[in-house]
């Protein structure tokens, strides 16, 4: 647990919040307990763990009261910006957050656990249960979707 809590703890909060973030890592945990017995050595833990963190946060969404917080919460910055960069940085994460919500779940848990997780393809494709190409189509999607949203709203020339 130690070693795999703030992982999927950061998780949670980039995709549901800060709020609902420890109760979904702590129900990650009881679930892990539950069904370690089940876990066969044929693959990465660290998959394992995900996939159970993937769907108790699929059927979190499903619930009516979702909550958001900032996605850069649990970063810590190597130096202390200023104020104003400060400000900056909060503004652009909140548009970021806002447009990756507006995402299809598929889409956003593939750009999460690919850019945020440093995750390969491969094994996000054993998290989600889908093909590797399957992965590599949402994560493409999604980016694009991205970057289209923030070429017209020119949300980082300002």
């Amino acid at each position: 647990m130690r070693k795999h809590y703030q992982n999927i703890y950061s998780y949670f909060v980039r995709r549901v919040g800060i709020d609902a973030a420890a109760d979904l890592t702590q129900e990650v945990f009881i679930k892990l307990v539950k069904t370690i017995f089940t876990y066969r050595f044929t693959g990465k833990f660290t998959n394992f763990l995900f996939t159970i963190a993937v769907n108790t946060c699929n059927d979190y969404a499903k619930k009516p009261h979702r909550l958001c917080e900032d996605i850069d919460s649990l970063q810590e910055a190597d130096g202390r910006p200023t104020p104003f960069e400060a400000v900056i940085k909060a503004e652009q994460t909140e548009m970021i957050r806002q447009e990756l919500d507006s995402l299809p779940d598929i889409q956003k848990d593939t750009i999460v656990l690919y850019y945020y997780h440093d995750l390969k393809a491969k094994d996000i494709a054993k998290i989600t249960g889908v093909s590797v190409p399957t992965v590599k189509s949402r994560l493409k999607q999604g980016v694009d979707k991205l970057k289209k949203t923030f070429r017209e709203e020119d949300y980082f020339e300002r």
